[in-house]
C-alpha cells in the first residue's frame, strides 16, 4: 500500500490536517486506535478571545478567530454534503458571562473594557440568565467568543474517513517504522510523509523526546440543569458550557501538572459539586465525570513542522487547552508549508528545538 501522507491520531489536529489535505486533493491515510481516551473529545470546546486574570487577548486571537469562523463553517458544509453532519451545530457564537469573584477583578474588567471594547463589555441592564447564579461582585460580558462541539465534530469526521476508506483503526507501533532515503514504511504502508497528531501520545514518542512536552490532566463534570438557559457560557468559580440545547452542561475544569493517574477523581467531583451548589441557584444533577490528559507544552506554544534531520517525519501537536482555535490554523499552515514551502510561524516551528 502506498500513500503520500500517513497521519497518526484523529483528534482535532489530525482531523483538521486530513481535511486540508483532502481540500488539496492529496492522498492520505489516518491511523487511529479508536478506543483510547482522547482529550479532544472531552474538551469544553470554548474559543475565548480573552485569557487570564489580567484579561489580555489570547495569543494570535485576531488572526485565529476569523480563520476559525470561516473554516468551521466550511467544515460543517463539507460534512453536510456527505451526510455525516450531526443535528446539533458544530460551531456557534456564544458570549461568556464573566462573574467577578472580588472587587479587584471587577476593576480590572472595567479598565480592560475601555481598552478592548471589541471583546469586553459591561451590560447596560440586567441579564435574566444571570439571576440563576450568585452574582458575587457583578459580571461582565466577553463577546465574540465561540463554542465548538469537538465530540460531534470528531465522530462525524471519523464516519467520513471510514466511508472514504482512509481510516485504519490500529495503534501505532514504533518498532515497525522504517525510515528510507525518501519517505518511509510502516508495516505494509509506504509513505512520503509521516505526521504525528496523536496528542498525549507524543509524550512517549522516541522521535520527539527532545521537546518540552508537558502533560496536563483535566477533569470535568457533565451535569443536567434543564432550567438554566443555554444562551451563554457562564464563567465564575467554575466554567459552565452548554452541550447544545439539551439541558446538559460541561462543568470544569481542573488543570493539574502533577498527577498520579489519568482517571476521574473523587476529590474533584466533591469539590465541584460543593462549589456548584453555592454558585448555581437552580437544581442540577451530575450525569457523568470525565478526565483526560492534554498534550501541553511547557512554553505554551504548539509543535508544528518536520524533523530537520528527517524531513519525512513531522508533528502537529502541543495545542494544550486552546486546540479548538489553534488546530485549524496550524494544520492549514503546515499543509501550505509542505506543499508550497510557505513559512511556519517561528513561535510554533518544531525546529526551534534542536536535537542534541
Amino acid at each position: 500500500m502506498k500513500t503520500e501522507f500517513l497521519l497518526v491520531g484523529q483528534g482535532l489536529c489530525g482531523t483538521w490536517l486530513s481535511y486540508f489535505l483532502e481540500q488539496e486533493k492529496r492522498e492520505f491515510l489516518m491511523l487511529d486506535p479508536g478506543n483510547l481516551p482522547n482529550a479532544s473529545k472531552q474538551a469544553g470546546g470554548l474559543i475565548n478571545p480573552i485569557t487570564g486574570r489580567r484579561l489580555v487577548k489570547t495569543w494570535l486571537i485576531d488572526e485565529l478567530m476569523p480563520f476559525a469562523q470561516q473554516q468551521y463553517r466550511q467544515l460543517e458544509q463539507f460534512l453536510l454534503s456527505r451526510s455525516t453532519k450531526p443535528v446539533d451545530n458544530l460551531f456557534e457564537e456564544r458570549s461568556i458571562v464573566q462573574f467577578f469573584s472580588h472587587a479587584d477583578s471587577r476593576s480590572i474588567f472595567e479598565k480592560r473594557a475601555t481598552e478592548q471594547n471589541d471583546y469586553l463589555v459591561l451590560p447596560q441592564e440586567e441579564l435574566p440568565e444571570a439571576k440563576a447564579f450568585d452574582r458575587l461582585y457583578g459580571y461582565g460580558i466577553i463577546q465574540k467568543s465561540y463554542q465548538v462541539r469537538p465530540d460531534l465534530l470528531l465522530a462525524s469526521y471519523k464516519k467520513h474517513l471510514s466511508l472514504s476508506g482512509r481510516l485504519l483503526e490500529s495503534k501505532f507501533e514504533y518498532d515497525q517504522l522504517v525510515t528510507l532515503s525518501k519517505g518511509g514504511r510502516y508495516q505494509d504502508i509506504e509513505f512520503d510523509c509521516l505526521i504525528f497528531c496523536d496528542g498525549i501520545g507524543t509524550h512517549n514518542n522516541p522521535l520527539f523526546d527532545h521537546l518540552p512536552i508537558a502533560p496536563v490532566k483535566g477533569e470535568a463534570l457533565i451535569v443536567q440543569a434543564p432550567e438554566l438557559p443555554t444562551s451563554h457560557v457562564f464563567k465564575g468559580p467554575l466554567t459552565m458550557i452548554p452541550l447544545g440545547h439539551s439541558g446538559y452542561w460541561w462543568v470544569g475544569s481542573s488543570y493539574e501538572w502533577a498527577f498520579s493517574d489519568p482517571y476521574p477523581s473523587t476529590g474533584f467531583r466533591t469539590s465541584v459539586e460543593q462549589t456548584l451548589n453555592k454558585w448555581l441557584q437552580l437544581p442540577f444533577t451530575v450525569t457523568d465525570h470525565w478526565a483526560a490528559i492534554r498534550p501541553g507544552s511547557k512554553e505554551r506554544r504548539p509543535f508544528v513542522g518536520m524533523l530537520e534531520k528527517n524531513p519525512a517525519i513531522g508533528i502537529l501537536g502541543g495545542m494544550g487547552t486552546k486546540g479548538c482555535s489553534l488546530a485549524p490554523y496550524f494544520a492549514h499552515q503546515l499543509v501550505q508549508h509542505l506543499l508550497y514551502r510557505t513559512p511556519l510561524c517561528s513561535e510554533a516551528d518544531l525546529n526551534r528545538f534542536k536535537i542534541n
